[in-house]
């Protein structure tokens, strides 16, 4: 069956969305939703979970970035349209477990933190093991304010938290490097 069949199912599930809670939403409700049969359903996605996985990944896909000195750019568009579809976001994110969406956003995070934790770090003689600390350890903070941003509901624009981040990131990190490389005696 064609990609169309997919991105259908995934646009009708996004509908729903607007108005129920993944976890209300069954795929038979689904299925009527798209005008296709159960087993064209099936023959696509495991579950509803596996409809969201897709569409995740789809829009992730489209936010990945090349240049490691855009490496914000990523991050503040995915925030943006989570803000925009404040909504959809939050009733796909009630249906899952915390430890579950901060997995994924830590996954999707980490190489964007990377590229910020190697341009300090080309400044200094450091470790792939102490980059690899820095960036695991920002990266933990980063996703922890992005989380509870969304459980508080997306009130406002995080925005204002990424530019306090960064400040923060900013000196912290120089300073860190700096320090790591003077206990490497570099």
């Amino acid at each position: 069956m064609p990609k169309s069949t997919k991105n259908q199912i995934k646009h009708a599930l996004a509908g729903l969305l607007q108005t129920k809670r993944l976890d209300d939403i069954t795929v038979t409700e689904l299925v009527e939703q798209c005008g296709i049969s159960r087993q064209a359903f099936y023959y696509h996605f495991s579950d509803l979970y596996a409809v969201v996985d897709y569409g995740i990944q789809e829009l992730l896909d489209t936010l990945s970035v090349s240049d490691p000195d855009r490496w914000r750019e990523p991050l503040e568009r995915a925030l943006t349209l989570l803000r925009e579809n404040r909504t959809v976001a939050l009733n796909v994110y009630r249906a899952y477990e915390r430890s579950y969406v901060e997995h994924d956003l830590r996954r999707w995070a980490m190489p964007l933190v990377e590229a910020r934790v190697r341009l300090s770090a080309r400044k200094y003689a450091v470790t792939e093991d102490q980059v690899s600390f820095m960036t695991e350890l920002l990266t933990q903070g980063l996703a922890s304010i992005v989380l509870s941003w969304v459980e508080r509901g997306m009130p406002s624009s995080v925005i204002e938290r990424l530019d306090d981040f960064d400040i923060l990131v900013e000196g912290a990190l120089d300073y860190t490097m700096e320090r790591l490389a003077q206990k490497n005696g570099k």
